[in-house]
């Protein structure tokens, strides 16, 4: 990670990349499916729509942003009861960062037509975690 790069997001960590504790994550299940993946599948490519919201229910996801030379710049590692989503995927628009499971990954995903009927219904968490 580049010093500009660990300096706007370490400070801000939790805030950035809030986790959900268990009873939290069971409330959102109603909202969306558990979907797998592979080791060092993706779970979401720059460019595409439609992905919604993650939450990470078992194992590590590896967020990247493309960098110069074809080469992939770290953001984030994902782990269980992390939220994963962007703002440009939640409004139809394309995904800005790369997202690979590290390993076998389970993840509940809530598409975007959903989240909204989740935000109205659960407006306590939605209000208490920043991604939200």
């Amino acid at each position: 990670m580049s010093e500009t790069t660990a300096s706007i997001v370490d400070p801000r960590h939790d805030q950035m990349f809030p986790t959900l504790e268990a009873a939290e994550i069971e409330r959102l299940r109603r909202f969306g499916e558990v979907l797998s993946y592979g080791a060092g599948e993706a779970l979401v490519k720059v460019g595409e729509t439609g992905h919604g919201l993650r939450i990470i229910l078992v194992g590590q996801v590896d967020i990247t942003q493309h960098a110069e030379w074809g080469h992939r710049e770290p953001i984030a590692t994902h782990g269980p009861g992390s939220i994963m989503g962007e703002l440009a995927q939640l409004s139809g628009r394309p995904a800005l960062v790369d997202a690979y499971a590290q390993g076998p990954v389970e993840a509940l995903t809530i598409p975007p037509d959903r989240l909204r009927a989740l935000l109205v219904a659960e407006a306590e968490l939605g209000s208490a975690s920043c991604a939200l």
